[in-house]
């Protein structure tokens, strides 16, 4: 097993998994974001020039990343006290949260055309 999927399934197993934060705690999670992207594009770059991905991987982008979306799409307020301290509105969140779902689509897309290579 290549290095980059095993850290990849350490990160579907951690708390800090995109998927179980935005389920559990309703809040958008930047750090979790970030490091989702981070190992999801090390696992596309490691299997570039093999003729498969793993399944549980294949499942991660046909299920999940559509799940994440649709949770995110259901927002209606931020209730992060930080990200209020920070200066954010209800407005101001619901557009980034908006944001996000587009990056998560494209990110989507960068592993759907990752198959055609």
């Amino acid at each position: 097993m290549k290095d980059s999927l095993k850290k990849f399934y350490e990160y579907l197993g951690s708390d800090e998994e995109l998927m179980y934060y935005v389920r559990i705690n309703v809040e958008w999670n930047e750090e979790s974001f970030s490091k989702m992207k981070q190992v999801v594009r090390a696992v596309i770059k490691d299997y570039e020039e093999e003729d498969y991905y793993p399944k549980r991987f294949i499942i991660y982008f046909m299920r999940e990343i559509p799940s994440i979306i649709n949770i995110l799409s259901h927002f209606t307020k931020c209730t992060e006290k930080e990200l209020l301290l920070d200066g954010y509105t209800d407005e101001t969140y619901l557009s980034m949260i908006a944001e996000k779902i587009e990056e998560l689509k494209k990110l989507r897309w960068e592993f759907i055309k990752s198959l055609e290579a």
